[in-house]
């Protein structure tokens, strides 16, 4: 039997009410789901209180190109079967308190205290070793994060690249802006 697009909608329809029951039975108020809400509730205090509010629409521009980037990369990872988060902290398939929120907030600070090119790229390394190969771990321990046909390994380089391109892009729209003053 060929699949229609009905039985598409239908298991469609099937997942949404499966992962809403898993999530209400076995993931709301549990040790990985309070790291999730602590940590996302504080990284955006502490954005909150460091941000350069002169430079708010510069910064929040990065962190605009890093939250797009992110979302897509990680939709099509899900969408791939590469990784999934069992653990989430909002009932949706992405894990968006990661992806729109803390992951941001860390590359948006980094572009602030970081604005020439040769510390800013040391630092976006020293990111991309940590989200790789500490924080990536850390969450799949948590069981907040779980690769199928995926290695931490090979998140390394797009962390740096999101990081590197976004501030080149910044960079040249800041420069239109003040040709265009």
């Amino acid at each position: 039997m060929k699949p229609t697009w009905q039985n598409i909608i239908e298991l469609a329809k099937q997942y949404k009410s499966m992962k809403m029951e898993y999530w209400l039975n076995e993931n709301l108020f549990t040790f990985s789901w309070w790291i999730l809400f602590v940590t996302t509730i504080g990284i955006f205090i502490v954005w909150l209180v460091l941000l350069d509010k002169k430079r708010i629409i510069e910064i929040l521009t990065y962190g605009f190109f890093v939250t797009g980037t992110a979302v897509m990369a990680d939709a099509i990872g899900v969408a791939l079967s590469l990784w999934h988060y069992p653990n989430t902290l909002l009932p949706l398939p992405l894990i968006v308190e990661v992806h729109r929120v803390q992951m941001p907030i860390i590359y948006m600070l980094i572009y602030q205290y970081f604005p020439a090119w040769k510390p800013f790229f040391i630092a976006s390394v020293i990111n991309g070793v940590v989200f790789a190969f500490i924080l990536e771990p850390i969450l799949v321990w948590l069981q907040i994060y779980e690769v199928d046909h995926w290695k931490h390994i090979y998140s390394f380089v797009p962390y740096i690249l999101i990081a590197v391109v976004f501030k080149f892009i910044v960079n040249k729209l800041k420069q239109l802006d003040q040709n265009y003053k």
